[in-house]
């Protein structure tokens, strides 16, 4: 009876802890290759991030830049520095949902530069920089600390000029900053391979009354490791470990080839706008408000701006990533006010309720919304 006793005990106890905890491997890499001194950071939220609190450290291995963790199922933000300070690496899909027995996962380490401010005009400048050169396109968003996960148009998004530099005008606060530059030219919707993601280790910036403060951003390709490294850079993988790291990033990529997600707790609409003569309609803002506790659309809600928007390519085309739910989706050429005469605007026509429904890994085409000016 008491050995019983005793296995009973040793599986309410043992097996759920090793039953929930996932191994996270990595490697920290800047330009040159490893970084062998690195310390890797989990975070539960974005304000333990920015606090620098509750961090979960990871364990160093014996080979340079890679490190461990065991950590419970759950979603964290990775995030690393070199010991001198210099370098900073922030995964751009933060927060990533850990779960299953193995996961691993890369993380690039780039220049750590602060925050410049100076009396001035008030807002937030600066650079774009990829491989020691500035980028001249792109897009360069802004986020208060709050609207995690950070992505989406954010507070404010303005294009990257041809000088590599962006600007904002903005309210006194503390904001996130990240530059992306997508291959297909759009402004919005998840990164594919390949694909830039910039960051700054100054963020959250803080902006002060008339301070001017400039920041740069360095940036990493997306799930592209050769295209990372330097010509003479010491890459560190060895040839049997490839293909299971290539399987490890598969697996926290967003894939479109059928109507599913992979890896992902968020779905994906695309469509195209169109006029009423059936002609696309490029540069369209498309926006998505959350149908689940208003069972009616009612059009004062759309003088609010809402944290998922993309804009219509120039072919009308469109891509809108959103959490599981029920969204209102409306189309229209200006945003944050009420409609105005001769503005185009549509409101999406699939159903008596206007609304669309998505679960998680969803992936819906052929969402069509038609436009038409407001008459006066």
């Amino acid at each position: 009876m008491f050995i019983q006793s005793l296995i009973v005990l040793i599986l309410i106890f043992c097996l759920p802890s090793i039953s929930t905890a996932t191994a996270v491997d990595g490697i920290v890499l800047s330009h040159n290759g490893p970084v062998s001194d690195a310390r890797v950071m989990a975070y539960h939220s974005a304000m333990d991030m920015i606090k620098g609190r509750a961090a979960v450290i990871a364990r160093q291995t014996r080979k340079p830049g890679e490190y461990h963790f065991n950590l419970p199922a759950g979603k964290y933000f990775f995030t690393a520095r070199d010991s001198k300070n210099q370098l900073y690496a922030y995964h751009g899909r933060n927060p990533i949902e850990i779960h299953g027995p193995r996961q691993w996962l890369p993380l690039f380490a780039l220049p750590a530069r602060p925050a410049r401010c100076k009396a001035g005009i008030q807002g937030l400048g600066g650079q774009v920089i990829y491989k020691g050169k500035v980028l001249r396109q792109g897009s360069v968003s802004v986020y208060n600390t709050g609207d995690v996960p950070y992505r989406g148009m954010g507070v404010l998004t303005n294009t990257i000029g041809h000088d590599g530099r962006f600007w904002f005008n903005l309210e006194p606060g503390r904001y996130m900053l990240f530059a992306r530059q997508r291959h297909d030219s759009s402004t919005m919707g998840p990164l594919k391979r390949g694909d830039l993601f910039c960051f700054s280790a100054a963020s959250p910036i803080t902006i002060k009354p008339a301070a001017d403060c400039q920041v740069d951003l360095y940036c990493y390709p997306r799930d592209d490791i050769d295209s990372f490294l330097n010509a003479k850079a010491l890459d560190p993988r060895a040839g049997h470990e490839r293909q299971r790291r290539r399987d490890s990033l598969e697996a926290t990529t967003v894939t479109l080839p059928g109507h599913q997600v992979k890896g992902r707790d968020f779905a994906i609409i695309a469509g195209r706008i169109t006029n009423l003569d059936n002609l696309p309609v490029g540069g369209l803002f498309i926006s998505a408000y959350s149908a689940d506790d208003q069972r009616l659309f009612e059009m004062y809600i759309v003088r609010f701006k809402s944290k998922y928007m993309t804009r219509s390519n120039n072919q009308g085309l469109f891509r809108l990533e959103l959490p599981a739910g029920s969204y209102y989706i409306v189309a229209r050429q200006r945003m944050g006010e009420a409609p105005v005469s001769g503005e185009y605007y549509g409101l999406y026509e699939g159903n008596s309720n206007h609304s669309i429904k998505v679960k998680s890994g969803e992936f819906l085409t052929g969402i069509q919304l038609k436009v038409s000016h407001i008459m006066p």
